[in-house]
């Protein structure tokens, strides 16, 4: 989990931004010592020496999280970040020093109370750019954490999707050949095409928001045999979503959720109704409802935590009859 360089990333920014930083401070520091040392070219001078090194060093030689041993307690590694930041400091202050020298002709050696400020005023610098650097790697490592634990659900999910769909829709297929065998034939390719979907949609990390919409649409009219005329459905996908990239498979586990537990054991029409619109996607049913109380299985638990590893979420609205859960995308 290597961190990127600012400085090799976008190297002509970074020159603009260090530039206008350092300009900034040595007019400021200009200001507030009244200009007696040397003139305000000079200040935006030394400004800009201190700012180059001193970013651009920390930038590209920062405390090297990734390479330490993995066996080091975390006492270990904050006292090697604080010698780190320490050690860096003090070459790149020397350096800046030793840059101004040859610049301007001014030795800040003799000069003791500008090299005493300018030292306490970089000590309290390299304390917050440690204390960044230890939060932003905690909140990388973590963000990956999720992420792996998000993969592993989806592999997971991978290995009971297929047979959980296959099965419903073998049992589907079994009890239409004594009683229509053209619908039986149907089925059977219904449920080809919703495989063939369903096995390029594992292959890809995400896909477009209309390649699930057009899954889904395969499903439903999959089981539009097995409930007959009982089921009813709507899909809406807002054109401005259509090629919003998601992960791939992440609604179908709702839409089989409200099949098997909002419809099975209904008496009478089921109407599901799936709308995407304004960055949320919206899956409601006039199935039996759901408890408040009532535990995630497998399937809600994985979307959850996928969407939870991309800065999604996964929420369940309230409304007057069946069930609603709503997708609500980073």
């Amino acid at each position: 989990m290597a961190r990127e360089s600012m400085v090799l990333k976008s190297p002509l920014a970074w020159l603009v931004k260090a530039s206008l930083l350092g300009t900034a401070i040595g007019l400021g520091v200009h200001a507030a010592l009244g200009g007696p040392l040397w003139n305000p070219l000079q200040s935006v001078l030394i400004g800009v020496i201190f700012s180059l090194v001193m970013w651009g060093g920390f930038d590209l030689l920062h405390t090297p999280m990734e390479r330490l041993p993995r066996h080091w307690s975390a006492a270990h590694i904050g006292l090697f970040s604080v010698a780190w930041l320490l050690l860096l400091y003090v070459v790149l202050l020397a350096l800046s020093i030793g840059l101004v020298r040859l610049a301007t002709g001014i030795n800040f050696l003799h000069l003791r109370a500008v090299l005493i400020y300018s030292g306490l005023a970089g000590l309290a610098a390299s304390g917050i750019i440690g204390l960044k650097e230890t939060v932003e790697h905690h909140v990388q490592a973590e963000r990956s954490l999720a992420q792996a634990e998000a993969r592993a659900s989806f592999l997971g999910l991978q290995a009971q999707l297929q047979p959980h769909t296959l099965f419903n829709a073998l049992n589907t297929i079994a009890a239409l050949i004594p009683q229509d065998p053209r619908l039986a034939e149907e089925a059977t390719e219904r449920l080809s095409a919703l495989l063939r979907q369903i096995l390029g949609a594992l292959e890809q990390p995400e896909w477009p928001l209309q390649g699930e919409f057009d899954l889904l649409l395969h499903l439903l009219r999959l089981e539009e045999l097995r409930f007959g005329d009982r089921l009813t459905f709507e899909l809406h996908l807002d054109p401005a979503m259509a090629e919003l990239p998601i992960q791939p498979l992440l609604l179908l586990p709702l839409v089989e959720n409200a099949l098997k537990h909002g419809f099975r054991s209904k008496v009478g029409p089921c109407h599901l109704r799936i709308q995407a619109q304004d960055g949320r996607i919206r899956i409601e049913d006039d199935g039996v409802g759901r408890r408040a109380d009532a535990p995630e299985g497998v399937g809600l638990r994985t979307v959850r935590e996928r969407l939870l590893a991309t800065g999604g979420s996964l929420v369940w609205p309230a409304v007057e009859q069946g069930c609603a859960v709503e997708v609500r995308l980073a």
